[in-house]
Formats: C-alpha cells, sequence, structure tokens
C-alpha cells in the first residue's frame, strides 16, 4: 500500500490549481487494467491497477475505480476509497455517497466507514451535510460519528454550522457527552470561536449568534489542541507547533462546491 499512500499525499498535497485533462490513451489503459484485473479478481492485481490509475482524473477511471468499493475484499476496499478521496471530481464524490447510503455492511467496520467519511468530506460538496448527519450520533461507532462531524466541518458555510448544531440536539446530554471534544473542534474551526465545553453552552451560542452569522472562506487558527485534533483527522503537515493546510490553500479539501 506503499505506492498507494504517496500517491494519495501528492494528491492532497498539490497545490489546487486546474488540472490538464490527461492523455487519452492512458486513461484507456488505465480502464483496460481496472476491467482486467476485477474480472480476474486478485485483490493485489486490483489494488495496482487503482494505484496506477489514481493520478488519471477522468470520469471513466473514476467509474472503474469505483468497482474496488463494491469488492469482498477488505484491502480492494480501502484502495479504492484512498483514490477516490484522490481524485477531485463530483464522480468521485457521487460514489462515495452512494456506497455510504446503501452499503450497510461497509458502515459496519469502523476503519473503512472512517475513510469513507474522510473522502466524502474531502471533497467538501455542500449537498453531503445532510448525508452525513442524518441518524445523529445513534446510527454508528464512535469513531464514525466523530468522522461525520469532521467532515461537515469541512464544508465551510452557516449551514453547516447550523447542521451541527442539530446534530447535538439529535440526543440528550449522556448521549452527546463523548462527541462533545469534536463537535467543539468542528464548531471552532468554522466560526472562530469557542463557546465551551458544554452542549448547553453551544446552544445558547448558537440562539446568540444564528442571526446574520458569517462563515469566512479562510479558516482562522485555533488553540493547539484543537488544531492538531484537526489536522491528525485530515492528514495534514504539522510544522513545529503549527499546522500547515495543504499547499496553504485555505482549506483542506481536494476540490467540492
Amino acid at each position: 500500500m506503499l505506492l498507494l499512500s504517496l500517491t494519495l499525499a501528492a494528491a492532497l498535497y498539490a497545490p489546487q490549481q486546474p488540472a490538464p485533462p490527461p492523455d487519452p490513451l492512458k486513461v484507456k489503459a488505465a480502464v483496460a487494467e481496472l476491467a482486467r484485473a476485477f474480472e480476474k479478481g486478485l485483490a493485489s492485481e486490483c489494488v495496482a491497477a487503482i494505484q496506477n490509475a489514481t493520478p488519471l482524473i477522468d470520469a471513466s477511471v473514476i467509474e472503474g475505480i469505483a468497482r474496488g468499493l463494491k469488492s469482498g475484499d477488505k484491502l480492494v476496499v480501502s484502495a479504492a476509497l484512498e483514490a477516490l478521496r484522490a481524485m477531485p471530481h463530483a464522480k468521485s464524490s457521487s460514489a462515495l455517497v452512494g456506497v455510504f447510503e446503501r452499503d450497510k455492511k461497509l458502515r459496519k467496520d469502523p476503519e473503512l466507514a472512517v475513510k469513507l467519511v474522510k473522502a466524502i468530506g474531502q471533497h467538501q460538496f455542500a449537498s453531503t451535510r445532510e448525508v452525513l448527519a442524518a441518524g445523529g450520533v445513534n446510527d454508528d461507532a464512535g469513531p464514525v460519528i466523530e468522522a461525520r462531524i469532521l467532515a461537515i466541518a469541512n464544508v465551510r458555510s452557516v449551514e453547516s454550522v447550523e447542521t451541527l448544531i442539530a446534530m447535538m440536539r439529535t440526543a440528550g446530554r449522556e448521549k452527546i457527552a463523548p462527541y462533545l471534544p469534536t463537535f467543539r473542534v468542528a464548531l471552532m474551526r468554522l466560526v472562530g470561536e469557542d463557546a465551551g465545553h458544554t452542549q448547553e453552552a453551544w446552544m445558547s451560542w448558537w440562539g446568540e449568534h444564528k442571526k446574520g452569522l458569517e462563515v469566512s472562506a479562510q479558516a482562522a487558527p485555533m488553540p493547539r489542541e484543537q488544531q492538531l485534533r484537526w489536522d491528525s483527522f485530515w492528514g495534514n503537515e504539522i510544522d513545529q507547533g503549527r499546522s500547515k493546510k495543504r499547499g496553504e490553500r485555505g482549506n483542506d479539501g481536494v476540490g467540492g462546491k
């Protein structure tokens, strides 16, 4: 998986600039390689085909890689999730969201489910907020719920703040308590303020600030503890106690609208 990790890192840390369309001959070859690999069904060949295809941001390549999401092999599913996370394209997001909504078996594997949620959040599409928030804090394992919270916060908008506050209201104090530190990081990331450690404090803050609230395009730095939590989740580079956003781009995703 080393090659895939390096490919993913290169894609995520690269400056966010419009990429030229990939060579059609390379696209055709990658699609054919993916088809052959999945037809044979050998996990090692499927993973290799996914790795080779990841740099080619093309709808047909993404469609070929997305076949890996239905694989019965965890390594192949993981490779496909990481590849689609690194491929900024609406088709990547739609494939990931489709799996999130339909594949209950994958959702029950916390490791894969966190990767899936992170991949969805990486693309920063506003349309995914409602999908990620559904069920509040009641339906998934703890790490998956935390991932959903942080993924919503990667879409910088007032609606994301509203969505997170609504998630906080889906359960009582005891049920919400384990997730309050994550809610706090997510909301601080969006609004640049800290209302405190309790559900009640954030509800009160929302009541006072929701009218006229604006979310800046650029996130403000957070205290070290919260910034490290955010950066460690997204895999951001850490430099001498200060977080560096990928390419100093002003956001942590690879695309989105």
